[in-house]
């Protein structure tokens, strides 16, 4: 579907994405129908037809645009973010600050009926982002301990656990201190920071 800046198709296409959001929360996605999307964003067909093919466009365009903000804001913003030594990273922070103020759009997206496929694409998001860091900061990728897959995985899904925790749990822990914790586990290591050594 084509893009555009006019405000009133940007509110509509909000109505439509919130009705979306409100009804994979209460019925799931399989239970969803135009009718339904239409009916709760108080919308004709006709507009809906106008801005999405049907439910999946819908969803896909909605974890597209969420997923590529969430990626611009979290990214790191330069070397020196990277090699820095105190905790918590700054990406970190700025990922958990993202993922606090769209707390209700991740509660959906992970939760008891969410989409799969959205915690799929995030831990993809997170495997890509280790792999460029590893490839960029090892000295010898090829003399690693373990191989890097092991590596990327294991990290790209612990953080996945601790965010799905942190969601499920009611947030009940600042941005600031999922941050440092998730960064201080990646760098020193969960047994070191649990203080077993």
């Amino acid at each position: 579907m084509e893009k555009s800046n006019d405000l009133r198709v940007i509110r509509t296409k909000q109505l439509i994405r919130d009705a979306l959001l409100t009804l994979i929360k209460e019925v799931g996605l399989e239970n969803i129908t135009v009718k339904k999307l239409t009916e709760c964003a108080q919308i004709n067909r006709s507009t809906f037809y106008a801005h999405f093919y049907d439910k999946y466009d819908l969803l896909e365009s909605t974890i597209n645009d969420e997923l590529l903000s969430f990626v611009e804001e979290a990214a790191p913003k330069s070397e020196e973010e990277l090699i820095a030594t105190h905790y918590p990273k700054a990406f970190y922070l700025r990922a958990a600050q993202y993922i606090y103020q769209r707390a209700d759009f991740f509660k959906i997206m992970m939760g008891e009926n969410g989409i799969p496929s959205f915690q799929q694409q995030l831990l993809q998001i997170m495997k890509k982002y280790m792999a460029e860091r590893l490839e960029k900061f090892h000295p010898q990728l090829d003399k690693m301990e373990i191989p890097k897959e092991f590596f990327i995985s294991y990290v790209a899904h612990a953080n996945i656990g601790v965010i799905s925790y942190w969601l499920e749990s009611g947030m009940q822990y600042s941005p600031q201190y999922v941050a440092e914790k998730m960064s201080n586990m990646t760098v020193e290591g969960p047994l070191s920071v649990a203080g077993i050594k």
